[in-house]
């Protein structure tokens, strides 16, 4: 019961994912691993500062591509695929990465760090925004 109950959870966030992410211009990928201590040490600023300045904006997207292990990748996966990043999630094996990538065009249009400050990421993705 309750494996049937988080598959079915996991799906309609999946869906819901999907379809209200098909128009961004922009997804910003995070890329973060419980064991990484730079993740660690920045994962206040991205969870209270980066994430909730964007999780409302209709043109960005921020997905979190958890690579700690075998499930937190599978969990990552569905979000992944529905932001049409997956296929640069799959050969990112650096943490405390974050990649902002046009989903159109799968281009990687900057790289940045969970270490940079919290301006440093927000004009970062404010100007690759305005590029595409």
């Amino acid at each position: 019961m309750k494996k049937t109950f988080l598959f079915l959870a996991l799906c309609l966030i999946s869906a819901t994912s999907l379809f209200s992410q098909s128009d961004k211009k922009l997804v910003v990928m995070i890329t973060r691993a419980n064991w990484c201590p730079t993740c660690k040490a920045n994962e206040s600023k991205i969870k209270t500062g980066l994430i909730p300045a964007y999780s409302a904006s209709k043109d960005i997207e921020v997905v979190l591509n958890d690579v700690t292990n075998r499930r937190s990748k599978a969990r990552s996966k569905p979000l992944l695929e529905a932001a049409h990043v997956y296929p640069i999630a799959e050969k990112e094996l650096a943490t405390g990465t974050v990649l902002l990538i046009n989903p159109a065009t799968g281009a990687i249009l900057r790289k940045m760090y969970v270490s940079d400050s919290l301006e440093e990421l927000k004009k970062g993705i404010d100007e690759a925004l305005s590029k595409s």
